[in-house]
C-alpha cells in the first residue's frame, strides 16, 4: 500500500513568498498523479515537501495512515529522479545503482540480483561497467531510474526528468515510464510544465497555478471540461482559442459583436448566457474544433484572415487573424491557402467553453 494525503499544506518562504496554498488532494495506491503547471506554480516544492526535501509551512502529509511531516527523507521509503539525473560522476553504472543498498547493509548477492533485475528491464546491462560522463542523457536517465527502483520505494517522485532530453527521445523515455508503472504496480507522483507529458503519462493530474490547485482530474475531463479559462489555455495544443465578445441584450435576446462583426449567438451558448449579467464574455474553441465548412448548424461564423501555415505531413496548422484576435485552426483535410487571403470559419458552439473575463471561471 502506498496512498498518500495532503490536507491542507502550506509552504511559505522566510521572505513571506507563499508558494503552495492549502493543497488538498488524495492519491490512491498505485495511481500515476502528474502535477502540471507553468514555472513558479509550485509544483516541485509540493513534490519536494513530500520527499522531504522541503519543510512543511502548515497542513500534514499522510502515506499509509501514517503522519510524516517530521519524518527523515531517509525513513520516508521514498525514491526520486531529478532533471539533472544527480548521479556520482566518479562510481560506475553498477555503484551508483547500488549506493543506497550498501548503506543499508545489503548482502552483495542480494545487491546484484536487484541491479541486473533493473537493469534489463531498462536495457542497460552493457553499461553496468561504465561511468555517467561516456553515456547519452537518455542512458542517464534510465541509470537514475534504476537507482530509483532497485530500492523498492513506496512512492516514485520525478521532478521534470525528461527536460533535458530531445523531442524524440522525449518521446520514448514517456513509453519507457508507462511501462515502468505497470510493471512495478507503485505509486508514481510526476511534475512537468509540458501539458503534453502530463496528458500521456497521468492516470490524474492535478493542474497548478501561483500556488494554488485549479483542477484535479483525468487527461480527458480536464480537455473536454475545463473548470475555467486558465485550465482551458494551459491544456491542449495548440493551444485553444479564447475570443473576447461584446453582449447587448434586446429584449430576450442577446446579440454579439467580435470587433465590427456582428454575431448570431447560437441557441446552446445563448442558454449558457440566460443569467449571466457582464457585457462581455470569452469564447473558447480548440483548434479542432473550427471548421473552414460548415459542418453544424450550431456555429459562430467568422471572417478571418491567413497569417501563418504550417504543414505537418498529416495536417496543417493555420494561423488567422480577427479583430486583434489570433485564430488557430487545426485542417486535417490539408487544404491550400493564400497568404493574406480572407477565410470563412465556423466555431463549433457545442464544443466552445464560456468563460467570465474578469474571473476566468466557466459560465
Amino acid at each position: 500500500m502506498s496512498s498518500i494525503k495532503f490536507t491542507d499544506v502550506n509552504k511559505i518562504y522566510n521572505n513571506g513568498f507563499h508558494a503552495v496554498k492549502d493543497f488538498n488532494l488524495e492519491i490512491k495506491d498505485n495511481e500515476f498523479v502528474v502535477f502540471v503547471g507553468p514555472s513558479g506554480c509550485g509544483k516541485s516544492t509540493t513534490l519536494r515537501m513530500l520527499a522531504g526535501l522541503e519543510d512543511i509551512s502548515s497542513g500534514k502529509i499522510v502515506i499509509d495512515d501514517k503522519v510524516i511531516n517530521d519524518v527523515e527523507p531517509k525513513d520516508r521509503n521514498i525514491a526520486m529522479v531529478f532533471q539533472n539525473y544527480a548521479l556520482y560522476p566518479h562510481m560506475t553504472v553498477y555503484d551508483n545503482m547500488a549506493y543506497a543498498l550498501k548503506n543499508q547493509k545489503m548482502d552483495k548477492n542480494k545487491i546484484k540480483e536487484k541491479i541486473t533485475s533493473a537493469s534489463k528491464m531498462l536495457q542497460i546491462e552493457e553499461y553496468l561497467d561504465r561511468k555517467p560522463s561516456q553515456l547519452s542523457g537518455g542512458q542517464n536517465q534510465r541509470v537514475a531510474l534504476g537507482r530509483a527502483m532497485v530500492r523498492n520505494p513506496k512512492v516514485f517522485l520525478m521532478d521534470e526528468p525528461l527536460s533535458n532530453l530531445d523531442a524524440k527521445l522525449r518521446t520514448q523515455m514517456r513509453t519507457e515510464i508507462n511501462k515502468l508503472h505497470k510493471d512495478l504496480n507503485t505509486t508514481f507522483i510526476y511534475v512537468t510544465h509540458d501539458q503534453t507529458e502530463a496528458m500521456t503519462l497521468g492516470d490524474r493530474i492535478v493542474v497548478m497555478n501561483k500556488g494554488v490547485i485549479q483542477q484535479v482530474d483525468t487527461p480527458v475531463n480536464l480537455y473536454n471540461n475545463p473548470i475555467n479559462e486558465f485550465v482551458a489555455g494551459f491544456i491542449g495544443s495548440p493551444r485553444i482559442n479564447i475570443i473576447n465578445m461584446e453582449l447587448k441584450k434586446e429584449g430576450s435576446q442577446i446579440k454579439g459583436c467580435i470587433g465590427n462583426q456582428k454575431i448570431t449567438i447560437p441557441e446552446v451558448l445563448s442558454r449558457q448566457l440566460k443569467d449571466y449579467d457582464k457585457n462581455s464574455v470569452n469564447i473558447a474553441t480548440r483548434p479542432e474544433h473550427i471548421y473552414i465548412e460548415n459542418y453544424t448548424e450550431e456555429v459562430i461564423h467568422l471572417d478571418t484572415k491567413v497569417e501563418v501555415v504550417e504543414s505537418l505531413g498529416s495536417e496543417k496548422v493555420v494561423y488567422t487573424s480577427c479583430e486583434n484576435n489570433e485564430i488557430i485552426i487545426r485542417d486535417f483535410m490539408n487544404l491550400d491557402y493564400e497568404l493574406g487571403s480572407t477565410l470563412e470559419v465556423y466555431l463549433n458552439a457545442k464544443k466552445s467553453f464560456l468563460f467570465d473575463p474578469e474571473t476566468g471561471n466557466k459560465i
